[in-house]
């Protein structure tokens, strides 16, 4: 069964936690909180998104539809402000320290601005004649033009801190577990001042350089360290993740791609006026300068959207002095308890305004059982414009390191921090003391195996050179091998540097028949700890004895994978192919690969799969092997794709950039036995485009072409899932090899809603389920010199193998994912061709898929 990037790396490491961690661990704090409800004085009614702020503060928010808020503050503040476009403000004061629960009762009141006259309860919400949409319409219409981006180019120190808690921690129950130590490493919440730990922790000092034209962007990264579970666990490619989960918010975008969702953004050029209310909530005073409050919230608080102010200057320049803004509660939302983003802009030199820090924070939860809190801070200091850099841009890298960068002292980043941000965590000293204990270890080990899907030979990672694996194919069946076995083996870094060894063996109890491989990798560049990671630079050699499935690509899992093992047919079109291959691969950062190999593949049929030759008399020929040599040229371009990698598994995270393939392969007739000459083209197009807030559409169209004459088995055929989970790229309803072409194309379409259908229907809104709706075909065409029944030279058809008529084949799928946050079901359907024998018209298709 597919399992995503989320439950890959979130949800093994709250396993993790949960297991080690089934305490909760408080830390005491002078913190002042406020809660309750704010109403209307008149009818009693509750106000929804009321703003409830601390004085001379942007700590603070907005209510909730039923009017309830709470927020803490650690700042000796303990003046709440509570005001609402109609109603008279109102102050109180609360004590320090204390948590204090208020029943607020706002005054009705008629105001005139601009003429307008607003009165609540009497009059709906109106974007015509607001004076608040007037003026986000020319925040909106300026947003660019004070940014630093609009100079030729600029350069800034970047600090950048991102740290994982562990949220509401109970002391006394530390303690039971002899975990007293604990405590003094403990911190609180920015969002409400509970108690958190802090247990994993990354922070970055870097250079960025920004040039307009041509446009490009250079970091050089000067220092970094990782301290806490990662010096014990192996969360490979957690970066790349985490650097998507809490990206940098940019408010000008659009589109604010955070949590691997689109939010529409409040400054959106497109969705602004028609997704938020705006309201003006006052005047206030920031470093002696006058800014307007402006408030918003999503029209549907279910959709995925922010709630919170801008602090825009009174003059023409329109520019944003502050940004305060959190995630609705009831937003469909997976494991987000609350969100908080702040921003702080300065104006440096007049009309240009830069940022002067960025912080992020999140509670998250899972199922209630493991709660995390995930802060990001980032601090921007002494930025320098317009002065010559073109020289940085040599380097193609979009990001350098220099030499040291994660070996710096603990006296330098106690020096090189902001002010701001000057806290040592002390994380590292933490874990030392946590990997005293003998079941932390366990636990460190059992979370790798989970993680990874290897099992490493020693207990040091430095010293480790061989890893055993992997956990999902350990076991799995299929109708030729029944029960199989299998045992993987790979080298480390550590073995040697360069030189890398992969293989595996298994066994099939049904066919008694052992399978194998084994590769060599000499990996030009140096990696850290695999062969596989980015940017690939390596030439590798072959030799493979296995079963091939015709007819199938395994693009998300494994053959062998055991959530693959469940068939919703009987399929035994596949061969023992024992093959060999020599490669080299080249991965350059500017998104470009190539891929050069040359093989051999030396195929039998199994079981009722024959290859067999029917002259013109009708007499057939068998043939006991089919021999191919092969040579090809992989080509492929994804700008700016990020990606999330699993040793020799790569999965492409989001990305807003088009990825192209091209791929060419001949095959040589009479080259080291070669039975057939022909050409193959390959072409596909792939790109996700994400249309807040109404969701996400995939789209992928290939072509493909082969020239020459070819056996069935090499032959052009839509790919076909016979398992019952949900495969990316695949077609659910075909048969393998139920249409075969020399000339191919396919298109697959998936609309990923995010549940903004289901948002608006009573009831039904409240399950938080997300709508997805799927169309894919396939139109081919065989001409006759790849027809056996017009040329005899070629190898018959087996039974049951077509060509597509005049019309395409085409199949459906509707679904509901995020089932009770976990489970997605897809109905599927075929639409034509009903008339062919054995096959499915329609069925359930069911994967495991956590997102937020």
């Amino acid at each position: 069964m597919h399992t995503n990037i989320i439950t890959n790396i979130i949800i093994r490491f709250a396993i993790f936690l949960v297991f080690i961690f089934a305490v909760q661990i408080s830390v005491s704090a002078q913190t002042t909180t406020v809660n309750g409800v704010v109403r209307d004085a008149v009818s009693g009614d509750p106000v929804e998104f009321a703003t409830v702020r601390f004085d001379d503060s942007t700590i603070g928010g907005n209510t909730d539809e039923k009017g309830k808020f709470k927020f803490s503050n650690r700042n000796q503040k303990n003046r709440v402000i509570v005001s609402y476009m109609g109603y008279v403000s109102d102050t109180i004061t609360v004590p320090i320290g204390k948590n204090t629960n208020l029943d607020i009762r706002l005054k009705p009141e008629g105001i005139k601005l601009d003429e307008v006259i607003i009165r609540p309860k009497k009059e709906k919400y109106s974007k015509k004649n607001n004076p608040a949409v007037e003026l986000i319409k020319k925040v909106i219409e300026h947003k660019h033009e004070h940014l630093a981006t609009a100079q030729n180019n600029y350069q800034v120190e970047e600090f950048d801190r991102v740290f994982i808690a562990l949220n509401e921690f109970d002391e006394t129950k530390a303690e039971k577990k002899n975990m007293q130590f604990l405590a003094k490493y403990g911190d609180t919440s920015r969002i409400d001042n509970k108690p958190i730990l802090p247990l994993s922790l990354r922070e970055t000092l870097s250079s960025f350089y920004y040039r307009k034209s041509p446009k490009d962007t250079k970091r050089i990264v000067k220092a970094h360290k990782t301290e806490g579970l990662d010096q014990g666990m192996n969360l490979e490619s957690i970066d790349a993740v985490l650097k998507e989960v809490i990206k940098d918010v940019d408010i000008t975008d659009n589109s604010i791609n955070i949590l691997f969702r689109d939010f529409v953004g409040p400054l959106s050029s497109v969705a602004s006026v028609n997704f938020y209310k705006w309201y003006i909530i006052d005047t206030v005073s920031i470093d002696q300068r006058q800014y307007v409050n402006l408030g918003f919230v999503p029209f549907n608080t279910r959709d995925v959207g922010f709630m919170g102010n801008l602090y825009v200057s009174t003059d023409s320049a329109y520019a944003i002095k502050r940004l305060s803004m959190r995630v609705p509660t009831n937003a469909n939302l997976n494991f987000v308890e609350a969100m908080l983003i702040e921003q702080e802009f300065e104006e440096t030199k007049p009309g240009v305004w830069i940022p002067k820090q960025y912080i992020m924070a999140m509670d998250l939860s899972l199922v209630d059982v493991a709660k995390f809190y995930v802060e990001k801070v980032k601090d921007f200091n002494d930025f320098e414009f317009n002065q010559p850099m073109d020289a940085v841009f040599i380097n193609p890298n979009p990001v350098l390191y220099l030499s040291g960068y994660d070996k710096m002292s603990k006296e330098y980043w106690d020096a090189s921090r902001p002010t701001t941000f000057n806290k040592d965590y002390e994380v590292g000293e933490m874990m030392e003391e946590l990997m005293k204990k003998r079941f932390f270890k366990i636990a460190v080990g059992a979370a790798n195996i989970l993680s990874s899907s290897y099992i490493p030979t020693s207990k040091d990672e430095e010293k480790n050179k061989f890893d055993i694996g992997t956990v999902l194919t350990f076991f799995s069946y299929n109708d030729i091998e029944g029960a199989r076995f299998r045992l993987t083996g790979t080298t480390t870094s550590h073995f040697h540097p360069h030189l890398f060894l992969y293989g595996y063996g298994a066994y099939g109890i049904k066919d008694q028949k052992f399978k194998y491989m084994g590769e060599v990798n000499w990996a030009f560049n140096k990696p850290k700890y695999h062969k596989d990671e980015f940017p690939v630079n390596n030439l590798s050699a072959t030799v493979k004895y296995d079963l091939n499935a015709l007819g199938q690509r395994f693009l998300q899992a494994e053959r062998d994978n055991i959530f693959m093992s469940g068939k919703s047919g009987k399929y035994d079109r596949m061969t023992y192919d024992f093959s060999t291959q020599i490669a080299y691969k080249r991965e350059y950062h500017s998104g470009f690969s190539y891929n050069l190999f040359a093989r051999t593949h030396d195929e039998k049929p199994v079981k009722n799969l024959v290859f067999k030759q029917i002259d013109e008399y009708g007499n057939s020929h068998i043939w006991d092997r089919l021999k191919t040599t092969e040579v090809g040229l992989d080509l492929r371009y994804a700008y700016k794709e990020k990606f999330f990698q699993q040793r020799r598994i790569r999965r492409t995270l989001s990305t807003s950039g088009f990825i192209y393939n091209l791929s060419y392969l001949a095959s040589l007739k009479d080259v080291m036995g070669g039975d057939f000459a022909y050409h193959r083209l390959n072409f596909s197009m792939t790109k996700e485009f994400w249309i807040a807030p109404f969701g996400k559409v995939y789209t992928n169209v290939t072509a493909e072409k082969l020239f020459g004459e070819a056996p069935f088995t090499a032959l052009v055929s839509p790919n076909a899932n016979t398992s019952y989970t949900v495969q990316k790229g695949s077609f659910y309803l075909l048969n393998p090899m139920e249409f075969v072409s020399d000339a191919q194309v396919t298109w697959d379409i998936n609309y990923r809603m995010g549940g903004w259908l289901l948002n608006r229907i009573p009831l039904i809104k409240h399950f938080g389920w997300r709508e997805i709706f799927g169309f894919r075909g396939v139109w081919g065409s065989l001409s006759k010199k790849n027809n056996p029944d017009h040329n005899r030279k070629l190898l018959a058809f087996p039974e049951e193998v077509y060509t597509i008529d005049k019309k395409p084949y085409m199949e459906i799928n509707i679904g509901l994912e995020n089932i009770l946050k976990i489970f997605r079901i897809d109905y599927v359907r075929r639409l034509n061709y009903l008339d062919h024998p054995n096959i499915d018209k329609h069925g359930i298709r069911i994967s495991l898929d956590v997102a937020f």
